[in-house]
């Protein structure tokens, strides 16, 4: 073996360095001696000469038992715990018999339990009693509704006497212009007549716009008080207070049936015969309303299909008379507003209603 330091001279037999390579290298006492054994390395996981190996015969005893017996036997696994339905059957009910669990097919049958017994039998069901007698609607006051619809009434008959003034203008007009020919009338007066009718009849549409929601809000409301006062004297729902309006031809006669109802409704007696406070105001308010309105359609045809002078001083004439009707039907309607409000107020103030 060639000498660890000098590799050419061989190695004397008391190592593996020469003499002469020893010689030189005293201090190197760290190099171990020829034939010294090389220390075993520790076994995985552990430390060297942390432990003193165990002696051969214990190793043989240890191992002896585990080569008589065999092989080990296998850990015991806890057997499943068995599954629990979701609805498990109350305390102290009846479960169907095993034979039925499983028929001869071999495919489980989920087995149906009946309903767990109620723990307080025999209870009769909840009977939710009306009202004790005497229990009353509130009443809603139709003063301040009333009182609105009345001045919104008057606005009306300002306006159609407005329009009835600009009819009665155009009128004049245009019998100038027939018998003095068109020099007689000025361009500024002919200008000025038709500004004004047109002017008027905005202000008619203007104050109608505003005038109808506020009636039919206070006509449904006296509906519906003297539906508390009495209900039976009525054919009609409440509703028809406000839907009657809208119908066809319809609310010709509709609206007035309600009317009549409601008005002998909040009587003193709703009950006495028809002559006691009789509905004559009411009569007459809708039998202008209907005169009214008849005159007013028929004035607005013929003056859009006037083309003559003569045409159309004749439609200013239907016009002149179906304001004129419509400023008395808005007066007539102001004092039935007034009236039955008033009736119902008086009454409301004695604590006349209905129970429910």
């Amino acid at each position: 073996m060639p000498c660890s330091r000098c590799q050419e001279r061989p190695a004397t037999e008391g190592g593996p360095l020469c003499a002469d390579c020893r010689a030189a290298a005293p201090e190197d006492a760290s190099a171990p001696a020829a034939g010294a054994a090389a220390p075993e390395a520790p076994a995985p996981g552990g430390v060297a000469g942390s432990e003193p190996a165990a002696p051969e015969g214990a190793a043989s005893l240890a191992k002896a038992p585990a080569a008589e017996s065999g092989p080990a036997p296998a850990p015991a696994v806890p057997a499943p715990a068995p599954a629990v339905p979701a609805s498990a059957p109350a305390a102290g009910a009846a479960t169907a018999p095993a034979a039925s669990a499983a028929p001869a097919g071999g495919a489980p049958v989920p087995v149906t339990t009946p309903p767990a017994a109620s723990a307080t039998p025999n209870l009769s069901p909840v009977v939710v009693r009306p009202p004790a007698p005497g229990t009353y609607q509130p009443l809603r006051s139709p003063v301040g509704l009333g009182l609105a619809a009345v001045i919104l009434l008057g606005v009306v008959a300002v306006t159609d006497i407005v329009a009835a003034l600009a009819a009665f203008n155009i009128r004049r007009v245009v019998t100038a212009m027939s018998d003095g020919g068109f020099l007689a009338v000025g361009q500024e007066d002919a200008d000025f007549a038709d500004m004004m009718m047109a002017g008027a009849s905005g202000a008619q549409l203007l104050a109608l716009l505003a005038t109808v929601p506020v009636f039919i809000v206070w006509f449904h409301r006296v509906r519906a008080n003297a539906g508390l006062f009495a209900p039976d004297r009525f054919t009609r729902g409440t509703g028809w207070a406000i839907g009657g309006w809208f119908v066809p031809i319809a609310f010709l006669w509709i609206p007035r049936g309600v009317a009549a109802e409601t008005w002998r409704a909040s009587r003193t007696d709703p009950h006495a015969p028809d002559d006691h406070e009789r509905a004559t105001l009411l009569n007459v308010w809708w039998g202008l309303f209907v005169a009214a309105w008849i005159a007013t359609r028929f004035a607005d045809r013929r003056y859009e299909r006037a083309e003559s002078l003569h045409e159309i001083v004749s439609a200013a004439d239907f016009v002149v008379l179906a304001c004129l009707l419509d400023v008395v039907a808005a007066v007539v309607a102001a004092l039935f507003v007034h009236r039955l409000t008033r009736m119902q107020h008086a009454k409301a103030l004695r604590g006349a209603g209905n129970p429910v």
